[in-house]
């Protein structure tokens, strides 16, 4: 049929109830799924949003902080063509491009509570630290604030 996908097994009210009737309890739910891909983003915008607030030299925090764009999922066309443009597995989240001394910059990594450095990142965050940059990585909005505010030497009270 063209333009249709027709799966060659088809599933009976018997293989329903079946599944019905054995639940493996590795499975999530989609909607919990969604809860756990989506938490680090979450973290992330809320931090952004956190850092439009705060005044720094002639704007907020925001205007010297930027996201990288090496996670998510893509086409494969797409990434080739980040690829090609030398878009890098592993770089943290976010780059604060202040230089601080003796650090050239801040990389900030997101992670939710669970969440784990991949195999890229344990290869490219120990680079970034030899090239002289502050690499830190963060769970929650509050820890991130206080990692840039006591790399900036911004004193809270």
């Amino acid at each position: 049929m063209p333009g249709g996908h027709r799966s060659k097994k088809r599933w009976d009210l018997k293989a329903i109830d079946k599944a019905r009737a054995n639940p493996t309890k590795d499975k999530v739910t989609v909607q919990q799924f969604k809860q756990v891909t989506e938490a680090e983003t979450d973290i992330q915008q809320r931090l952004m949003k956190a850092l439009d607030k705060v005044p720094y030299l002639s704007g907020t925090l925001k205007d010297y902080i930027y996201a990288i764009p090496n996670g998510g999922y893509r086409s494969k066309r797409t990434a080739i063509t980040l690829k090609a443009e030398g878009v890098k597995p592993g770089v943290p989240d976010l780059h604060c491009f202040i230089a601080v001394a003796p650090w050239h910059s801040l990389y900030i990594e997101m992670k939710n509570e669970t969440g784990s450095l991949s195999d890229s990142q344990k290869a490219v965050i120990p680079l970034l630290r030899q090239a002289g940059h502050k690499v830190v990585i963060c769970r929650t909005v509050e820890s991130a604030l206080t990692e840039i505010f006591k790399y900036l030497g911004i004193k809270t009270t």
